[in-house]
């Protein structure tokens, strides 16, 4: 979406803060069904554009608003994030767990880009980091998924539960790699396998299940995300979708030192 989120940005973010001082593990393969002649990455992209809800659709939105919860069974934790997203690549993400005792702040304001959380303070994203964030902030992602990913690449067929799907890699910055796993009838996204070092070094793997999608200001929005890690799970539920509220520049702007 804004894969916003990159949704996915919500769900790399808390994957980050839950997994840190855990060794990752590979996921399984998954089973390949039948082959057949696979798509390009040009027709996988325009699939994409269409299932979401389409380009122009997708144009008629300049701001989105998300709320909702998250879950963290592996350490009997709740939370709530909240989601501002402007076009063409503004975003702010704030998470609150275990009654507001972890409070995580990310921004990126079109050029810069910050965080903030109890541990390191407020400060500058610089480098793979700031780079990482440039991608997680565009907002029409998943309606120009070629041109956010140049170098995707079509990779064959997997099931995801009973459901087909063709998986496409593609590379982010700080070299993570991407497994998208596409729908073959509706073009969303369904799944994807994540790999590559955070901010100290260390490899980190994850499995995310983009569930739930329902129509909202017309485009589809997944509503139920779930993250899994050998050492850790996470359940992430939209519960409030709000587009073309207005959103002030400011918001997204790092704030001042204290």
């Amino acid at each position: 979406m804004n894969r916003k989120l990159r949704y996915f940005g919500i769900a790399s973010l808390l994957l980050v803060w839950a997994t840190a001082t855990y060794c990752q593990t590979a996921p399984p393969p998954k089973d390949a069904p039948n082959e057949e002649k696979l798509p390009t990455a040009d027709e996988l992209s325009e699939k994409c554009a269409k299932g979401s809800g389409g380009k122009e659709a997708w144009a008629k939105l300049k701001t989105m608003v998300l709320n909702g919860t998250i879950e963290i069974p592996t350490f009997n934790a709740t939370g709530k994030f909240e989601v501002f997203a402007k076009r063409p690549n503004k975003l702010l993400r704030t998470t609150s767990i275990m009654d507001g005792q972890f409070v995580q702040k990310e921004g990126f304001d079109g050029q810069a880009g910050w965080a903030s959380d109890p541990q390191k303070g407020l400060r500058a994203l610089t480098g793979a980091q700031l780079e990482q964030a440039k991608v997680e902030s565009i907002f029409d992602t998943d309606a120009r998924l070629k041109e956010v990913y140049p170098d995707l690449k079509v990779t064959g067929r997997a099931k995801v539960g009973d459901r087909d799907a063709y998986t496409a890699v593609a590379h982010e910055p700080g070299g993570k790699t991407l497994t998208m796993y596409l729908d073959t009838q509706t073009g969303l996204r369904i799944e994807e396998d994540s790999e590559g070092p955070d901010e100290t070094g260390a490899v980190v793997k994850a499995n995310i299940l983009i569930e739930d999608y329902r129509a909202e200001g017309g485009v589809q929005v997944a509503h139920r995300i779930r993250i899994s890690a050998p050492n850790v799970s996470l359940v992430i539920k939209i519960e409030d979708v709000k587009f073309n509220e207005p959103v002030d520049d400011a918001k997204f702007a790092m704030p001042a030192a204290n």
